[in-house]
């Protein structure tokens, strides 16, 4: 099999658990553009999250952010594809969010949006700001979320979170499925985006603008939003970390995030 494009996973795949990019899979992924291979970050990140990254590696491809709620590129700020919420929908997420006790993280065109800080908000800003200035995700706090429903910006997502997994479930049982589309990012954080939206479907999307056949393509990932992606393509990797029910839906299950597992599955398969 003749491989022709590599999709990513960030969070708990291409990133070990101190949150960077293990000097295996950094020369493993050059060794593969060099035979060119396109790479592909697939994410559910804001694509201001994705950029440190992005210039790590090198790459010029599209960015598939927000669990496929667009398709950016990154080096012209464009929006290649896209699936927002709608003000409605947004003020309704809001509305549920806050009458459960719920921590929110609005996704706008250009930035991260919290009122409040609460322990992951304090540890997401400190990377943040940790980063260069050039590539410096933009997370910042606001007055009021809702102002974002009246001002006309574009609304990706919102990031739901608090410490009892009944209050998510709560704010997710009273969004209607066939309007929402709800990932478990993590535990304790909960995705809400306009219905339609997957990792999968926007790769798909984007294969097609390539001409690339999706058995052509490995993807690796290690969460419930990754499962669209790892079925979608000819070699779908799971992540030795991945929760089992993820691994199930891989064709192939990997080391952790923490070991030389993608380096090892790339240097089998690539030409």
């Amino acid at each position: 099999m003749s491989y022709q494009v590599i999709a990513f996973d960030l969070d708990g795949t291409l990133l070990n658990s101190e949150g960077k990019i293990l000097p295996s899979s950094i020369a493993a992924i050059q060794q593969a553009r060099a035979q060119g291979k396109k790479v592909v970050l697939v994410t559910g990140r804001h694509h201001t999250a994705v950029k440190p990254y992005y210039y790590e590696l090198g790459l010029d491809t599209p960015v598939v952010c927000c669990n496929g709620t667009y398709l950016y590129q990154m080096e012209t700020d464009n929006v290649l594809a896209a699936n927002p919420l709608t003000a409605e929908k947004a003020k309704k997420i809001l509305d549920l969010a806050y009458q459960y006790g719920s921590h929110v993280l609005l996704y706008s065109r250009d930035a991260m949006n919290f009122q409040t800080f609460n322990p992951h908000m304090e540890k997401f800003k400190a990377w943040a700001d940790s980063c260069e200035l050039a590539v410096r995700p933009n997370v910042r706090q606001v007055p009021d979320l809702y102002h974002f429903i009246t001002s006309g910006d574009i609304i990706w997502k919102c990031v739901i979170s608090a410490p009892s997994r009944e209050v998510m479930l709560q704010v997710v049982d009273n969004l209607p499925s066939d309007q929402f589309s709800c990932e478990w990012s993590w535990i304790d954080r909960v995705d809400i985006a306009n219905v339609g939206n997957t990792k999968g479907g926007r790769l798909l999307e984007l294969l097609a603008l390539w001409g690339v056949d999706p058995k052509d393509v490995i993807a690796f990932g290690d969460n419930h939003n990754d499962t669209s992606m790892l079925t979608a393509v000819g070699l779908g990797v799971a992540m030795g970390n991945a929760e089992e029910e993820v691994k199930q839906q891989a064709k192939l299950v990997t080391k952790s995030n923490d070991d030389n597992g993608i380096a090892e599955v790339l240097i089998q398969y690539l030409d």
